[in-house]
Order: structure tokens, then sequence, then C-alpha cells
């Protein structure tokens, strides 16, 4: 490689929209074109390329030495480059000469949008504002004039002179704000930064999809809607005269005497729990439900991000969460919907599935499979990981780990009997063992693992548990994982109560009055009996895990030691935090460190707060100094003591992607750090994979994908790869399940 640094970004135009189809279908265009090119080498002075030009040749000669080459979204800077090369006979650059500044600010949960992250900075350059403009008139076709026949028409550079040299200013402005935060930000380790041209592989090489079946299912859901429609009409008298339109569907229940306030999925859900339910009201939500299933959609996305050979490329956006998480984008492989239990009790023939798909007709499905498995968008939305599919000749070879974050929470914490257990679970000696899931099973229900078989009911409730109290959570978590996997807590309140110790009964009945004395949301969504169920789960999970439960405190302590303290290094668990340079760091085991923007502490204080009634709670809470002496001069807040302070920093809310302040509590601190080193394993494997000639095409959550010819690899072989442990995580019990076969699905 050669020491020169090469910073580029490009204005390009095309027919394709970007957003919608992806970098990889857009420059896949013939029509699609670079236009400009601003360009500076080792700090010197913007140079321009522009269209119709050859390759500059400062800039030939720095691609073809080896050159770094950094660019924002890099990605977009690739495939332009091999476009330039392909047509235009460009110098093709290696993988590994490309660096990208997005990736590095997500690294270090600063915004990846340039214009976001140069604020972020406090930058003195700053994204061009007049961009958006100049795009829209350059890079977009326009509208055909009056006087002009249908067809493909541009704003040409030559027609609007002032504007272009405008936009050549905004592509060289561009370059100096990405040099500018390349020069705050610290770079991405060199581990890092050979994950990241991996998983640029693995964006190029694509998951194919099964194209004929895509469009064919996205046919019959329409006439599968169609007919949701009719019925509809038919089940509320013509007061709902389509499925599209929930405000009516409201407004028709409300009318037929019960309570309903939208039709979002959550509320849908619970009306059909209940058991009163008039059988046509019952009917038309159901057709609300099922229609509203949006399988299809993702299946819209799929094609739209297809090109020609039938892969989606681009669909994994490295380091999309604080934690160093990967997301998808466009394309959400992600997040597929899990297939109905009854979907995978029928022993669902894949192929025949998707023959039918392929006649285009409802009916097919029902008559195959009954009334009740073969509703179409069911049945669409439980097969939709099928549609990903393997090339002729070859088959998918996929290995999900097992329980990782459960295992990695138990090896960070030292919950020693944890480990251990999964450890001997793994072991031949293991084997006859009852599951974690039974282990906490009968720690919530006061009896043995060996009194909770496998079909016992109460499993479930480990399992419910296992899976959401580990980061501090509550009743609401408990309740969200729940109805995940159709958990309901009212039929289990009799069977949790009977068997919980009369402290358990005490703590929960006591939690109950508290939360409902400060009027606590979870009240309005949880009855007092499936509130308590839920918290005798939570406290009889919580004795049995006590060093992860200790952890939460332990892990605020650290995090208050080290923001008071800047520069000093606290160790903590297994990981260290240190404040310097405005980020509170946290290095994980694997020497990779998670940041934390402009951590502050929060000075709290212990209050009561005036009821309604006019009376003050009978429960103290903790608040902001601050706000709470705002509460105290208005009459509503009742100061009683110091509190511990909290400890606040800023990071891109997952949701509305704004730099924002948030509370970094203990559950969250914890839940970042195994979910962080949940994902340096799955980073682990997906090297091993590479290493044996396994090209890994995807990776969901913790599983990865890869795509060999018939007959090759090995599935034990390949579990054993992805869990062979760096040397940073000797310990950890990992474990790993897989399978092979043509077309994705949940094993």
């Amino acid at each position: 490689m050669s020491d020169q640094h090469v910073e580029i970004d490009f204005e390009t135009r095309s027919p394709v929209d970007l957003k919608t189809h992806g970098a990889f279908v857009y420059f896949e265009h013939p029509l699609t074109e670079a236009l400009i090119g601003s360009y500076r080498i080792d700090k010197g002075p913007i140079r321009r390329w522009e269209r119709g030009q050859p390759c500059p040749p400062d800039l030939r000669a720095a691609i073809e030495g080896g050159a770094t080459i950094s660019a924002h979204n890099a990605q977009f800077e690739i495939l332009c480059m091999a476009m330039l090369a392909d047509r235009h006979g460009w110098p093709r650059a290696k993988l590994e000469q490309y660096r990208c500044t997005a990736a590095t600010a997500a690294a270090m949960a600063l915004p990846r949008a340039l214009g976001d992250l140069g604020v972020v900075l406090g930058l003195p350059a700053q994204k061009d504002k007049e961009g958006t403009r100049l795009i829209r008139k350059f890079s977009i076709p326009r509208k055909p004039r009056k006087d002009e026949p249908p067809g493909l028409y541009w704003n040409e550079p030559e027609d609007h002179p002032k504007d272009f040299e405008l936009f050549k200013s905004y592509c060289d402005q561009d370059v100096l704000v990405e040099a500018a935060a390349d020069a705050r930000m610290v770079p991405l380790s060199a581990e890092e930064q050979s994950l990241w041209w991996i998983d640029q592989r693995i964006n190029q090489r694509g998951i194919r999809i099964d194209v004929k079946s895509a469009r064919a299912a996205i046919k019959m859901a329409d006439k599968a809607k169609k007919e949701l429609d009719r019925e509809m009409r038919a089940a509320t008298g013509g007061a709902v005269p389509a499925c599209s339109q929930p405000g009516k569907l409201t407004e028709w229940v409300t009318r037929q005497g019960i309570p309903m306030t939208s039709a979002a999925k959550a509320e849908i859900e619970e009306l059909l729990e209940a058991d009163d339910l008039p059988a046509h009201v019952r009917r038309a939500v159901e057709i609300r439900q099922e229609a509203a299933k949006t399988s299809v959609s993702k299946l819209v996305a799929f094609l739209a991000r297809c090109s020609a050979d039938g892969r989606i490329r681009g669909a994994f956006l490295f380091s999309a969460a604080g934690t160093g998480r990967w997301s998808s984008v466009g394309a959400q492989l992600h997040n597929l919907p899990r297939p109905r239990k009854e979907f995978g009790d029928a022993h669902v023939n894949l192929e025949l599935l998707f023959a039918l798909i392929r006649t285009e007709d409802p009916e097919a499905l029902k008559f195959m499979y009954g009334e009740k498995l073969g509703r179409t968008l069911w049945l669409l939305s439980d097969a939709i990981r099928g549609f990903l599919w393997a090339a002729p000749g070859h088959e998918l070879l996929v290995a999900d780990y097992s329980g990782i974050e459960g295992a990695v929470a138990a090896w960070v914490a030292d919950e020693h009997w944890k480990v251990d257990y999964l450890h001997l679970l793994q072991s031949e000696q293991g084997k006859d063992q009852p599951d974690l899931y039974r282990v906490a099973a009968a720690s919530i229900f006061n009896t043995t693992p060996d009194e909770i078989s496998k079909k016992d009911g109460r499993r479930q409730v480990g399992k419910v548990s296992e899976l959401s109290l580990q980061y501090q959570g509550g009743p609401g978590a408990f309740r969200s994982m729940a109805r995940n996997y159709s958990l309901k807590l009212a039929p289990i309140y009799p069977i949790v109560w009977e068997a919980a110790t009369l402290e358990r009964k005490a703590a929960a009945e006591k939690r109950y009055a508290n939360a409902t004395a400060r009027n606590e949301p979870i009240t309005q969504l949880l009855s007092r009996e499936e509130f308590i169920a839920a918290e005798i789960v939570k406290i009889g999970w919580r004795e049995k895990h006590p060093a992860i439960a200790g952890s939460w405190n332990t892990l605020e302590d650290a995090l208050r030691q080290a923001v008071e303290h800047p520069g000093t290094k606290v160790r903590v668990l297994k990981v260290q935090y240190l404040v310097a340079m405005g980020f509170l760091w946290c290095m994980l085991p694997s020497g990779r460190c998670l940041a934390y923007g402009t951590p502050r502490i929060k000075q709290q204080v212990w209050v009561k707060l005036k009821l309604e009634d006019g009376t003050w709670s009978e429960v103290s809470e903790t608040m902001g100094r601050e706000e709470a002496h705002r509460g105290a001069a208005k009459g509503l807040v009742k100061i009683e003591r110091d509190a511990k302070s909290a400890v606040t920093a800023l990071g891109v809310n997952s949701v509305t992607k704004k730099w924002e302040r948030f509370g970094l509590y203990g559950g969250l601190a914890f839940e970042n750090i195994v979910q962080a080193i949940a994902r340096d394993l799955l980073a682990n494997g997906i090297r091993k994979a590479e290493e044996a000639g396994y090209p890994v095409i995807g990776h969901v959550h913790d599983e990865i994908l890869t795509e060999v010819p018939k007959g090759w690899g090995d599935v034990g072989e390949f579990e054993r790869l992805i869990c062979e442990l760096p040397a940073w995580a000797e310990g950890l019990p990992l474990t790993a399940s897989g399978w092979r076969g043509k077309r994705y699905r949940k094993d």
C-alpha cells in the first residue's frame, strides 16, 4: 500500500431511485453516470473531474500506486469507481484501499449522515444545505415539458451553468467536510477495518431470491386482499368498505359496544384475546389482522433491490447500532417475521408450497392446507424466509448461535452456576439434562427442573423470563416478550401465585401498589393479576441470577466513577471504562471500544409526587435535581433527600436517528456490553467461515448464512468452526446449531 491518501466524492445522475433500489441496482443501470468528482491528495488543494474527461493523471497514479481512498458511505464511491473502470478505463482500486468515514462515525456512536455529523462535531466546514435542491435538479430526471413527447429528460449542465457551478462547489465542500470529520474521529482499528472489508464482500456477493415466486406471491396477495375487502364489507354490513380503512373499522367496533381506540397491531391482538368478543366483531377484527400483514411489502422491497442475476446486494449496514451490531438496509433481512407455530407443526413441504404460490391462486392454498393454515397472507408471512434460496447446484449452509446473549451475560457477570451448567449441556454428559428454560422455570415455580418437562407450559414461562429479564427488565419487558411467544399472562397467574413463597407474594403486591400509586404506564396495560404474575416471575429469575442482578448496580457505580475521574481507567466485570477526548469509552474484552458522547453526571434526589386527589404518593422515586426543584416551586413535588447521581450521554436514537442525550443506567450498560460481545463473537465466526472457504452471504442477528456447492462442507464442522473462541473469550460457553438446504428457513 502507498502512503498517499485520497479523499473523494462523486455526484451522479440516474433514472433509478437510489433510496428505493439501493446503490448496486443504481450503478448497474446503463444510464447511470458520474457527473462530477471532487478529490484531494495528501491534504492538497481540491481538484475536480467532470463527465467526459479522462481520469486525472494524479488521481490515476495515486490509485494505481495503492493509495488509501477515503469516502463517506464509501460503498457508493466503490461502485461508482468500478463503473468508471468498466465503462471509461479508469484504474480499478482494490477493496483494501478504501476507508469509510461513515463507518468510522458509526463506530463512535456518532451520526452516520454527513450533515448531522458535521453539526455534532462542530466542524468549521459544514455540509452545504443547497445540496438537496441541486441533487434534485441534476441527479434526478426532470418532467417532460408541454411540447416534449414522453421520455427521459435531464437538466443538462450547459443549460444551467450557474447552478452547475454551485453543484461543483457542493461536491468540493463534501470532500472538505468528510476530511474534517475524519481528522476529528478515532480511526477503525486494524481488526475492525478488515471486518469492514469482509462486510463489503458479503454485500457484493448478495443473497439470491426466488424472483418468479416473489412476483407470483405479490399477485396472489393482491387477489387475497380484494377477497378480504369483500369479507370485511359482509362482516360489517358495508360500514367498512375496505380493510385499508382502520379508522372506519375502529368507529364500527366502538358502535358495537366494544371500546377500540385504534387498529394498531397490539390493540387488535388484545381484542382477540377477549373471550366475550361478539362473533361478528371478532370476524371483522380477524380480517383486519390478516390484511395488515406486511410480508408482501417485504417482497416488494426484495424485488426493488434485486439485481439482474436475482441477488439482493448491499443489504447489510456495518455498525448500524451503538454496540456495533449490523442492521438491514432496504430489504429488511433482520426483521423477517417468525412463522406461526402451526406452520412448523404441519411440516410444510416448501417446494410444494412455492409451486402453489406460483399458481397465483389463493384458493389453491386453502385447498391444500385448509382454512386456518391456508390463509393466504398469513401463509406468505410464514414462508417469507423461503423466498431466499441458493443458486442452482448450491445449498445454503446456515448455523445459529444457541442462546448467545444468555451465555455472554452469564460469562460477563460471572454467574458461575450458569456458565458451568451451559458447559455441561454442551458435553456428552449433558445430553439428558434439563435445558436452561426448564431450570429457569423451576426457580420461578419453586420446584426442580426434572419436574418440568419439555412440553410443560411452565417451561414457556422460563423461556420468556430468560429472554426478557437479564437487562433489568420488569413486568413490561416480560409482557413484550410474552406476546412474541403467544404467552398470555392472565392464565398463568393462578399457577405462579400458588407456587410463590409468601415473601415473593408480598413483594409483588407491594410493587403493584407502588406502580399504581405512581400511575406508571405499565399499570394501564396489565391487570392486577397480570402485573403480579410478571413481577413474581421477575423476582424468581433475579433470585436465581444474583450475579447478573448485582452487576447492574456495579456498572452504575463504575460509570459514575469513570465520569467523575476523567482519564482514570475503571475496571468492572470484564470491561474497562475511561473518559477521554470528550467520550466515555467502554473497552470490551476483544479490545474494541463502545463510545458514548459527552458524558455527564446528573444529580438526583428522592421525591414524592402530588397525586390527583391532592395527597402525596406513598412511594418515593428518583428525579433529576433541577427538575425536582422546578416541580417543588409549583407545589407538585416534595423533595426528601439526595439520591445517587446518574450518568447521561449522547448517542444516536435508534428510532429517530437523532443525536440525543439519554440515561445510561446499569441494565442498559449491561445490555450494551452483552450485545457488543455477542457481535464480536459473530464477527469472529464470520472470519472463521471465510477463512475456511465458506462464503458468507448474510447474517441475521446471531445467525450466519453461507452458500456452498451441493455436497461441499459439513454442518457439524461449520458449527464447531464458528464456535472456536478467540483468546479473549476463554471459558465462554458458546454453541451453535446448523442445517443445510435449498431455501432459507427458521430451523
